[in-house]
C-alpha cells in the first residue's frame, strides 16, 4: 500500500513538473501589415520573457529579442507600410466591402504562397511533429498555415488584430446574432434600423459563403502541393482551433455572446508609457488651448491627399487656437499654418495619454481607436477601409467620436468636426469608456500568458470547443426542428381546413335535400 501511495505521488509530481517545464511555442504570421503583428508581437516576446522557447516566422524580426525568442524571417514581400495611396478611395460604392474581400483574397494567395516556399518555415518544418507545444498564428484572410499546424501536431491558438471575420464564428461556435452584432465590413454600430439589419444579414452571410467558396479552395490548392493529397481541407482543419485572441473589447466595440474559447484581448500592445522628445514635450506643455492630433496609421500616406483636401484641412487648421501636429511623410509641406507640426513618426500612445490633448483625428483603425479609448481621448474619424468603417461606428455611439467621411473632407467640414469634438461632453464620454477599457481582472497580457500556457499544457483542451462546431448550418439553426413543426402545423391546419369543408358541403348538401 505504500509503495501504491508513493507511485501516485511520484505521477503527481511528475505530472506538475511536466505542466510547468519551458513550452516550445512557434508563431506562425505570413501577412507582412506591422499593424497587425503590433498585436502579435507582444504576446511572443512575454512569452519568451517568461522563459518559454519562442520561434517566430514573420516578417518583422524583432530588433532587441530577448532569451529563448528566434525570428525565422520571411522575405521576398513588401510590406504594407505607407503604402496606400488616397487617391484610391476618391470612389465610393456601397458594395466596395466586395472589391476588399477579393482584396483580401489575393493578399491570402500571395502570403500564403510566399510562406510556404520560405526557407524559413523549411527551417521549422525540419522539427519533428510533435515538437512544438502551441502554435500559434494570425488568421485573417487565409487559413492555409493550418495545414502546417497539422503537419505539425501541435494544438492552436488563432490570433485576430481586428474584430472577428464573418468565417471565424462558425469554426469557434460563436452565434452570429445580425440584429445587433455588425459585420466587420460595414459602417454600423450596434444600433441598426431595419434596412440596416436586413444589409447586414445578407453581407455577413455571403461574405461568409465566398470565403468558403473562393479563399479556401484556393488554400488547400496551395497547402496539398506543399503536403501532398491526403491533406486536409483547411476549412475542416479550422475547427480544430483551441482557443481564439481577438483584438477587441466590450468597452469600445460592444457586448456580443462569446464562448469561453474565444477571449478578447483588445488593447494588449499598449504598453508603458515613455518619455517624449524635448521638441514634441515642449509642443504639447506649451500649447495654452490644448493640442491636436492627425493621424492616419501606417499604412496610408497623408502626403498622397488631393490638393483640394490637403489645403482644406489645412485652412480649417489654420482657423483654430490649438497646436496641430499632424503625421506627414514628407519633409515639407506647403502653406502650412503656424499652429501645425509635421512629422514623420510620431509615438501615438504616449502623445495620446498626455494631458493636453484634446482631440484625435484618425483613419479609425483599431489600434489606434483602442489608444484613443485607453487614454480617454475624443476622435473625429475618417474611416477608408476594412474594419475602420466598424470602429467608427462604435466610437460615435460611444459619444466620444464624430464621423467626418473621406470624401467630405474641406475647410469648413474639417472645422466643424474639429470644434464638435471638443465639445466638453465628448471628452466625458470618452473618459467614461477609458474607465471601463482599462478595469479588467487581470493585465490583458497576463491574460493571454495564462491562455498559451492552459491550451500547451492541456493539449488543446477540448472541452472548450462548443459541439456547434461540428454542427451543420441545417441543425445548428435548428431549421429541421422547425420543419418539423412548420410540417406538424400544416397538417394539422390542412386537417381542419378540410374537415371544415367538407361539414360546410355537408350542410349545404342536407338544405339542398
Amino acid at each position: 500500500m505504500t509503495l501504491i501511495l508513493l507511485l501516485l505521488a511520484f505521477c503527481s509530481h511528475q505530472r506538475q513538473v511536466n505542466a510547468g517545464r519551458p513550452l516550445r511555442v512557434l508563431g506562425l504570421f505570413p501577412h507582412p501589415g506591422v499593424s497587425h503583428f503590433h498585436f502579435f508581437q507582444p504576446i511572443m516576446q512575454a512569452l519568451a520573457e517568461a522563459g518559454h522557447e519562442v520561434s517566430v516566422v514573420s516578417h518583422f524580426p524583432n530588433k532587441k529579442p530577448p532569451m529563448r525568442y528566434k525570428d525565422f524571417p520571411l522575405t521576398g514581400m513588401d510590406h504594407l507600410t505607407n503604402s496606400v495611396d488616397l487617391k484610391f478611395f476618391d470612389q465610393r460604392s456601397i458594395f466596395k466591402h466586395y472589391f476588399e474581400f477579393f482584396l483580401l483574397n489575393e493578399w491570402g494567395i500571395a502570403a500564403c504562397n510566399a510562406t510556404l516556399r520560405s526557407e524559413a518555415l523549411n527551417s521549422v518544418l525540419k522539427k519533428k511533429p510533435g515538437y512544438f507545444d502551441v502554435i500559434i498564428l494570425e488568421q485573417f484572410n487565409t487559413d492555409c498555415l493550418m495545414g502546417v499546424a497539422h503537419h505539425l501536431r501541435a494544438p492552436v491558438i488563432a490570433l485576430s488584430s481586428c474584430a472577428l471575420m464573418p468565417w471565424h464564428y462558425e469554426r469557434m461556435g460563436a452565434p452570429v446574432i445580425t440584429s445587433h452584432m455588425p459585420t466587420l465590413f460595414l459602417g454600423l454600430s450596434q444600433d441598426m434600423n431595419f434596412g440596416q439589419r436586413l444589409f447586414n444579414w445578407f453581407t455577413h452571410h455571403t461574405l461568409n459563403w465566398m470565403y468558403k467558396l473562393i479563399s479556401v479552395p484556393a488554400a488547400d490548392a496551395l497547402v496539398q502541393y506543399k503536403f501532398g493529397r491526403d491533406m486536409p481541407s483547411v476549412g475542416k482543419l479550422a475547427r480544430n482551433t483551441s482557443v481564439f485572441f481577438v483584438n477587441q473589447h466590450y468597452s469600445l466595440s460592444g457586448p456580443k455572446p462569446l464562448p469561453p474559447n474565444v477571449i478578447e484581448l483588445g488593447g494588449l500592445h499598449i504598453q508603458q508609457a515613455k518619455p517624449l522628445s524635448s521638441e514634441l514635450l515642449r509642443i504639447m506643455d506649451s500649447a495654452e488651448h490644448g493640442v491636436i492630433l492627425i493621424s492616419w496609421g501606417s499604412m496610408i500616406r497623408a502626403d498622397s491627399l488631393t490638393p483640394a483636401k490637403r489645403d482644406g484641412i489645412l485652412r480649417a487648421v489654420g482657423r483654430l487656437k490649438q497646436q496641430v501636429i499632424w503625421k506627414w511623410e514628407n519633409e515639407t509641406l506647403d502653406a502650412k499654418p503656424a499652429n501645425m507640426h509635421i512629422m514623420k513618426w510620431l509615438p501615438q500612445r504616449d502623445i495620446l495619454c498626455h494631458p493636453n490633448l484634446k482631440v484625435f483625428m484618425t483613419h479609425a483603425g483599431l489600434m489606434g481607436s483602442s489608444e484613443a479609448a485607453y487614454c480617454g481621448v475624443p476622435v473625429v474619424t475618417t474611416p477608408m477601409y476594412g474594419d475602420q468603417f466598424l470602429n467608427a461606428a462604435a466610437l460615435v455611439q460611444r459619444g466620444m467620436g464624430v464621423q467626418l467621411d473621406y470624401e467630405d473632407i474641406g475647410e469648413n467640414n474639417v472645422l466643424r468636426a474639429l470644434k464638435k469634438a471638443l465639445d466638453p461632453k465628448y471628452a466625458e464620454a470618452a473618459k467614461t469608456v477609458s474607465r471601463s477599457f482599462k478595469h479588467r481582472p487581470r493585465p490583458v497580457l497576463q491574460t493571454a500568458i495564462w491562455w498559451v500556457e492552459h491550451v500547451a499544457h492541456s493539449g488543446g483542451d477540448t472541452l472548450l470547443q462548443p459541439s456547434a462546431v461540428h454542427m451543420s448550418p441545417f441543425v445548428y439553426h435548428s431549421l429541421d426542428c422547425y420543419l418539423i413543426v412548420g410540417a406538424i402545423l400544416t397538417i394539422v391546419i390542412a386537417s381542419w381546413a378540410t374537415l371544415i369543408q367538407r361539414c360546410f358541403f355537408a350542410k349545404q348538401k342536407a338544405k339542398t335535400d
